[in-house]
């Protein structure tokens, strides 16, 4: 039949079908035999509005002891140990959409891993202490706390840290995290800091850590230096960027031959810092760059530059400038010039660091302000001091070898340094300009850095960067594409400054010679100072007296002078340093290595690396075995999440819901960790109102098939009523083995920490193999069939295994409405009190049949094409016929011996009120009131000497009728042969019901 055709036999087949329905059930079926039917029943609640699913939670974590878990799990005589280790979040403020992201994804793990038989070992922590604490605790003081005490600002910085503590472990507790509450780990305890001073002065022992005079990071707004990963670029930063002549003086003999006598060469130098031009000490140049001489006319004046830049040179000088000629690099050696603003003489050298196409090719040098600057010095014993302090102001300096000019004179960099510079340089400027360029800025006051020399302490990395690297081959990390990124992040680390110039953190336990400036370290000191903090706490050090840090019997023993001969540093650790030593004492007990760290990929160049350079410099490997990475929280736009562009998303108010209800409703802590679960490996874990609609829709799915589950097994005991494998109908068969692989995919996903997946596999298999197929398909047997009968209890053997292997596989996921759902189970059901303490699921091999679900794809192939041509009609209303080949009516055959049926596997999976399957086709077809499908399929066919299959198409021809008999009004299928009486099935169901 053409598609027109099917179009109109179709139309026409449904009016005869309403018009048979008319005739046939005039009026409206009637509930009289609703008491004989096996509806659904169950205690389980559905509705999750109105802040109900919220209310649910709060009592299923009292009821089902969530709080206790960790401890009942840590207290079995297991065999296996899993050890996740806490990645400790700063204690500086409220939970936020990140800290979910972050939090969920552990539970998640440590949750499956208890299902799986492991004990479980998971402590959280906190990073207590930082100048973001510090300042963080002073902002109410306004300008008072620059009167405070160092004890006066410790003590309102423990504080607030506390409070923040306090107030982020309400939160993960209230997301169903499970873990060892009771011995949270603080950077702030007594217990920690002996661990972390006892792993510092191992790594100082080995040589990894020393105290130099270097350049770095440093934050004039926070008057203390930063390490790397305590940076954030602003890519729209402007600086003053200016163009300046450097009169030479010495010429070498080539260069002074291509310019002649008679002019005067300058060097063009370009910085955007012009605030350092007061302490350059060389220019340099490139041995591999080739220079030019370029003369304006109508002068004496010739311009030294890379040959790429001449073009620009013209352009920045608005004046045509013509080439004298060109010069190698490695001919300006022995050049010198003359300082514009105090004529000092000055060498050019040759460095690699300068890059062709960089600038104009020769580079301003000022070793106390750059890193590659000081490097220069150091190898060519230029002055190396920095006249710059804390604050950013220039000082004057005693002895240094040069003199700032007065008008220099504490001006402050960032805010009148640069002017002040421009101003003296004169006409030795030859252009300013207005530069957009990437700079770092303090990633906590939020205000531009600068690169300045100072005495600090250091971790050696250029020495760990190779056995961390060694290391780090043995570590899997997923996914396993950011391996790259935490390579490329250590080998591009240049140093490790430890020290930070701040009174909120744990001091270096060093005493510096007040003679000689000398550090004093030992073990014996170290040692005693880790005694003394352990008892008094770290104000010990603000508190006692040098004589009793540093006792005489110590020194006596080192044979190192009296306490009065020094003096206590004033440096604490970099936070990083506080949190990178975590595994010395929250591991102390496994190992001092963790089976997995789970944090975003920022802490590549963070908390990951740290860890790594401490784990490695002191006991020689990595604190971790496996690094799992997740994205960072941003809104549906894909926008970083501000107050200003008012898109933060509020944990507490996804689950609680917002002031108006209607807006921001309440969807309790399950859906929030659904949207971690489906989204943690997006580079951007995207959250809004309307992906957290889409969100609750699917777990709402999820809870309504485990409650249709439930329901249906009302009155089903396993252990009597469980049907044997062999003797399962085959369509629940097949749904066993959709069950095995389901149960075998999210295994597969968990255990490759593959979350998304396994959601993705939940939903299939809630929204079609059960919703949509096999709940579907089974409804009338479970319903109508007799209680007892095999039919019924074929099905219930199979829902029974659908809800417990569901209820395990989606529960690290969605842990309270799956421990609600176990409370619901009949007790005989239950393998244990609460569903975390049953174990993981079991599947039975037998059910994973590849000969029968290639042996049922056929017919679904014709129940497709069914429905198809149907539409959204109600197959039930519907008789069929089923013309096929040999082969294929063999197959169809083994679901339905006889030639028409109204119960059978094939009826039931065809969902038709009867199905017929006669041997030959009738000589005449009624093709006014019946709709015809010729089609082909696929029959496999297993060929049992080499146990492959092979393909067979086979044509089939159905025909489809309006239901001949009457609806029953028990079961509502068109079976009855009256439209007074129920149908034959229903009737000894109802004898039997009746009788008893």
């Amino acid at each position: 039949m053409n598609q027109q055709s099917v179009r109109a036999c179709r139309q026409g087949l449904l009016c005869v079908t309403k018009r048979l329905k008319h005739s046939k059930n005039a009026s409206k079926p009637s509930k009289r035999y609703s008491d004989t039917l096996n509806l659904p029943r169950t205690k389980f609640p559905l509705s999750v509005r109105d802040g109900q699913a919220t209310k649910r939670e709060l009592e299923i974590q009292r009821t089902c002891g969530f709080d206790d878990l960790y401890n009942w799990q840590w207290s079995q005589p297991r065999e296996n140990v899993f050890v996740l280790h806490d990645g400790p979040p700063y204690a500086n403020g409220k939970s936020h959409v990140g800290h979910a992201v972050n939090k969920v994804l552990k539970d998640i793990t440590t949750r499956y891993k208890v299902l799986r038989g492991y004990r479980v070992h998971y402590v959280p922590g906190w990073d207590c202490h930082g100048m973001p604490i510090e300042v963080r605790a002073l902002a109410e003081t306004r300008e008072k706390h620059k009167e405070y005490t160092p004890l006066q600002i410790r003590d309102k910085a423990r504080k607030f840290a506390m409070d923040a503590i306090q107030d982020q472990m309400k939160s993960f507790r209230r997301w169903g995290v499970m873990a060892d509450w009771n011995s949270a780990y603080k950077t702030f305890s007594p217990e920690y800091q002996a661990a972390q001073l006892d792993v510092f002065f191992k790594i100082y022992k080995k040589g990894f850590i020393h105290r130099d005079y270097m350049p770095v990071y440093w934050s004039p707004s926070s008057r203390t230096a930063l390490a790397e990963a305590e940076l954030e670029y602003n890519s729209q930063h402007q600086s003053t960027a200016v163009y300046v002549r450097f009169p030479l003086k010495h010429l070498p003999q080539q260069l002074s031959d291509l310019v002649g006598s008679n002019t005067r060469v300058s060097a063009v130098i370009w910085t955007t810092t012009p605030w350092t031009l007061p302490f350059n000490q060389a220019v340099c140049f490139s041995n591999s760059i080739r220079y030019v001489c370029l003369k304006q006319k109508k002068s004496s004046e010739v311009f030294l530059c890379e040959e790429k830049f001449a073009a620009t040179l013209s352009s920045v000088l608005e004046k045509k400038l013509v080439p004298l000629g060109t010069i190698e690099g490695n001919n300006l050696q022995g050049t010198t010039y003359t300082h514009p603003l105090d004529e000092r003489e000055l060498p050019f050298i040759a460095a690699n660091h300068v890059l062709a196409g960089k600038g104009t090719g020769l580079v301003h040098t000022a070793p106390a302000h750059g890193h590659d600057d000081f490097q220069v010095a150091l190898a060519h014993k230029l002055p190396l001091d920095c006249h710059v302090d804390e604050a950013g102001r220039y000082m004057y300096m005693d002895g240094a070898n040069l003199d700032l000019h007065p008008d220099l004179l504490g001006k402050v960099v960032g805010e009148d340094a640069d002017e002040a510079v421009i101003h003296l340089l004169g006409d030795s400027m030859l252009k300013q300009e207005t530069f957009t360029h990437s700079y770092p800025y303090d990633w906590r006051s939020k205000k531009p850095v600068i690169i300045r020399a100072s005495k600090q302490w250091f971790v050696n990395t250029q020495r760990l960067k190779y056995p961390a690297q060694a290391a780090l081959c043995e570590v899997r990390i997923v996914p396993q594409q950011s391996e790259h990124g935490m390579v490329q992040q250590l080998k591009s680390r240049p140093y490790w400054c430890i020290s930070r110039q701040r009174v909120w953190g744990l001091p270096i336990p060093v005493f510096y010679h007040c003679a000689t400036e000398e550090p004093l370290i030992t073990w014996e000191t170290v040692n005693h100072i880790s005694e003394v903090f352990t008892k008094q706490g770290t104000e010990a050090w603000w508190t006692l007296p040098i004589s009793e840090l540093l006792p005489a019997q110590v020194l006596e023993k080192l044979g190192k002078g009296r306490p009065e001969d020094y003096k206590k540093g004033e440096d604490i650790f970099d936070i990083w340093f506080d949190s990178g030593v975590s595994w010395a004492s929250v591991l102390k007990d496994v190992g001092h290595q963790a089976d997995a760290y789970i944090e975003g990929m920022d802490q590549f160049g963070g908390w990951f690396q740290t860890s790594l350079l401490t784990s490695v410099a002191a006991q020689g490997q990595a604190p971790y075995k496996t690094l799992l990475v997740h994205g960072f929280a941003t809104d549906e736009e894909g926008k970083k999440m501000s107050k200003s562009l008012g898109n933060v998303v509020d944990p507490e108010v996804v689950i609680n819901g917002g002031k108006d209800k209607s807006r921001e409703p309440g969807y309790g802590a399950d859906v929030l960790r659904w949207w971690v679960a489906h989204s943690h490996a997006n580079t951007n874990i995207m959250i809004g109102p309307n992906l957290l609609a889409q969100f609750s829709s699917a777990v709402f799915k999820v809870r309504k098939s485990v409650r249709y589950l439930l329901s249906n097994l009302y009155d089903f005991d396993p252990s009597t009523h469980s049907v044997p494998y062999e003797s399962l109908l085959p369509q629940d068969k097949f749904m066993l083995h959709l069950l095995y692989e389901f149960g075998q995919q999210v295994e597969v996903f968990y255990d490759e920490f593959s979350y998304y997946r396994v959601l993705q596999a939940v939903e299939r298999f809630v929204n079609s193999s059960l919703s949509r197929f096999f709940i579907h398909m089974t409804r009338d047997r479970c319903y109508c069939g007799p209680q007892d009968s095999l039919e019924r209890r074929s099905c219930q053997t199979v829902q029974h295994h659908s809800l417990k292997v569901l209820s395990v596989a989606a529960a690290p996921v969605l842990p309270h409405l799956m421990e609600e759902a176990y409370s619901h189970m009949p007790a005989k059901s239950k393998d244990a009190d609460l569903l975390f303490q049953g174990g993981w699921f079991k599947l039975d091999r037998q059910w994973h049949n590849q000969f029968l679900y290639h042996r049922l794809q056929p017919v679904f192939a014709i129940r497709e094409s069914i429905t198809d041509t149907l539409n959204v009609e109600n197959p039930l209303e519907f008789d069929i016929v089923i013309f096929a080949s040999q082969l294929l009516r063999e197959y169809l055959r083994e679901l339905q011996p006889e030639v028409t049926s109204n119960v059978s596997p094939l009826c039931e999976i065809m969902q038709t009120s009867h199905t017929s399957i006669p041997d030959n086709p009738p000589r005449i077809i009624p093709e006014d009131d019946a709709l015809i499908i010729k089609g082909s399929t696929d029959v496999f066919v297993p060929d049992f000497d080499s146990g492959e299959l092979t393909k067979s198409r086979e044509k089939y021809k159905v025909i489809i009728l309006p239901a001949m008999k009457y609806m029953c009004e028990r079961c509502r299928r068109y079976t009855s042969h009256s439209s007074t009486s129920p149908c034959e099935r229903c009737l000894d169901v109802l004898g039997s019901h009746w009788a008893n």
